[in-house]
């Protein structure tokens, strides 16, 4: 398991930071009490506020920017819900897609085995999920031969487990997740092959564009070789 001190700083000033999280770190504790991301930025920052403006999944590796002050996680919070602070992603998926796909469903979260199902539209308690996603390249699987897609998606919501869900309600499960994925799906790779690949968003203070990229960690480009 990855431990904070492994993650990566690629930008910082007195008013945010952008990481790189590595996979296995939580975003934010649990009553596990593990190690996590904000734990160690508020002894990084050295106070305790630690604007968390959207968050990764445990085993998701990637991109991330945290704010450290409530001004300025404010302002980029309301660039994420006007979808102005673009995120995408890179996932191996189960299947063919096509071209270009735009996905669209309601997800309910169930609190006590945080795991998140598509429901019918107007299910109480249940949010719209949105994202756009895009084929980038076919593979074969090693042993089967059947279809996999190494894909980008650009979500449009926020939600929990969002991509994981949503691929699944799709059949096109990510390699390696073993919540949402299945047996075929999880053999290939110890995690969800999930890598957070960009990120863009003006500045809170000054306006300025702030957009970068982060190239796979060494688990993920080791599967990316072994595809090809």
């Amino acid at each position: 398991m990855a431990d904070a001190d492994s993650l990566r700083i690629l930008f910082e000033d007195q008013h945010l930071i952008v990481l790189s999280k590595p996979p296995g770190l939580l975003s934010q504790g649990e009553s596990t009490g593990e190690e996590n991301l904000v734990d160690y930025l508020r002894k990084y920052f050295g106070r305790h506020y630690v604007g968390l403006v959207h968050r990764l999944d445990r085993n998701t590796s990637g991109l991330m920017v945290v704010a450290k002050r409530s001004k300025s996680a404010d302002r980029l919070s309301q660039q994420l819900k006007a979808g102005d602070l673009v995120r995408k992603y890179h996932a191996i998926l189960w299947g063919e897609l096509s071209e270009h796909e735009h996905w669209e469903h309601w997800l309910l979260k169930n609190e006590a085995t945080n795991e998140v199902r598509t429901v019918p539209p107007g299910t109480a308690g249940a949010k719209l999920a949105s994202l756009q996603v895009r084929a980038l390249k076919k593979f074969s699987h090693p042993k089967s031969g059947d279809v996999l897609t190494y894909a980008e998606f650009e979500l449009e919501t926020g939600r929990g487990h969002q991509i994981r869900a949503q691929s699944a309600a799709m059949h096109h499960f990510l390699i390696g997740d073993s919540k949402y994925g299945n047996s075929k799906s999880n053999a290939l790779f110890h995690r969800p092959a999930l890598h957070s690949c960009y990120l863009s968003f003006l500045h809170p203070i000054s306006k300025e564009k702030m957009t970068f990229s982060e190239p796979y960690p060494s688990d993920w480009e080791a599967l990316h070789q072994s595809l090809n």
